[in-house]
This record gives C-alpha cells, structure tokens and sequence, in this order.
C-alpha cells in the first residue's frame, strides 16, 4: 500500500508578524479590544491624508501599501499579509495616514482604536516591546532598500522582491520548490522593485533562463530558493 504523499507546507517567513511576536494571551487580549472588518478585493483599508483613528492587524489577505509620484504613477512600498500590523504610530501620536492602503485580495483585519489600543499596553506592557521591535525592524528595512536602490541593478532588485514574496507567502513542497499565488502583476512589480516594465522583463526572463523560476498567469514557481537568494544579494 503505497504511503500518504508528504504535503506542501507554508514558507516559515524569515521575521515573525506582529501577531507571531505575541504570546497566546497577549493576541486574545488584542483581538477582544478591537472588532473584525471585511474588506474586498481592490477596496481601500487607508487613504493617505486621512486621520489615523485606529490600527489594523491583518488576519487574512494581502494588501498593498503605496504612494503616487508626481506624475501620479504608482509607488508600491510593500506588501503586507495574515499577522501584520498597519497604522500602529497611532500608538504613540495623532497622525494621518502617509500611504495608501489597497487590499489585493479579500481582507480580513482586526481594527483597534486609537483609545482601546492604548488602553491594551497599558494591561500588556510587553506588547509595547513588540512594537518597539516592529518599529526598528521596518527602520532597517527602510536603510536596506535605500541602499539597495542605490546601488543595485535591476536584476537583483527584482529577485529580491520575488524572493520576499517566495519566503512571506510561498508554499514550499516536498521538491524544495515554492509556489507563489502571485497578488500582483509584472506592473506593479516593476513599482515594488523600483524599476522599469522593460527591466523587470529582462529580470524575469532572466531568471526563468537560468532555471531559478518559472512564471505562469498569477503564479510564481520558486526552483531554487538559494541560487535565488545569492542572486538577490548582488549588491
């Protein structure tokens, strides 16, 4: 009797989520303070400008954060997925919105007002610590990319981008390689990865002739993650 086939398996991501940093009780303390709202595909969670009144956690879905150039092109900063937190500067000030928020797929989110937010750390002190952590980390992000778009090519900017998509919402299979439902198309891509449509062309029909991916209509096959990643680390 032939035995049951080994199943593909979530990507574990290389950083925790917001939700992943806190313990079991910290989380049910959080969800109770705030309440579960629905977003569809292609509607928008924030409007940059607008009033901060509260903070999101991410439970299910994927969304887009991005700004609009001068020209009004659009100017992807990141994706975000199941377990992050949006908006959480309310924490510590009044502020508005510095980007748009868009959901690529169907959201679910978690949103907690500003007063109850605050009310929680105050229960929960160690959450403060979690989002100290959050805050810092995305400031090292924010270095990392700074650098990056300075001193890398386009090839290793978007292979960058497709690995962070592989690693945060990636299933790895039994072969090692990780398939992507991809939430965006070579455009918006292209925006991620600071880079123009031709480049990210080249980029990708780069990759797919090295044997590193496969791309197919709205998906992505990973074929090896560490060839990919020493690629993404040409800097």
């Amino acid at each position: 009797m032939a035995g049951t086939p080994p199943q593909p398996r979530h990507m574990t991501r290389s950083a925790p989520t917001f939700l992943d940093a806190l313990t079991a009780v910290e989380r049910d303390a959080l969800i109770a303070s705030g309440h579960l709202r629905h977003w569809s595909a292609g509607e928008v969670l924030f409007r940059e400008g607008e009033v901060a009144e509260s903070a999101l956690v991410i439970v299910s879905g994927l969304v887009k954060i991005h700004k609009h150039g001068a020209a009004g092109e659009e100017l992807i900063l990141s994706l975000c997925g199941p377990g992050d937190l949006l908006g959480e500067v309310v924490v510590v000030r009044e502020a508005r919105r510095t980007a748009h928020v868009v959901a690529l797929q169907d959201v679910e989110a978690v949103a907690v007002t500003v007063a109850d937010l605050r009310g929680l750390l105050t229960r929960h002190a160690r959450i403060a610590l979690v989002l100290l952590e959050l805050s810092l980390g995305r400031l090292r992000l924010a270095d990392e990319r700074r650098l990056e778009f300075a001193t890398a090519e386009s090839l290793p900017r978007v292979t960058s981008r497709l690995l962070e998509l592989a690693e945060r919402f990636g299933t790895e299979h039994a072969d090692g390689t990780i398939d992507v439902e991809m939430p965006i198309n070579q455009e918006e891509l292209a925006s991620w990865a600071a880079a123009s449509r031709e480049s990210t062309a080249r980029a990708l029909r780069t990759l797919r002739e090295l044997g590193l991916i496969e791309t197919r209509r709205r998906r992505l096959v990973v074929l090896d993650a560490d060839r990919l990643r020493r690629h993404a680390s040409q800097l």
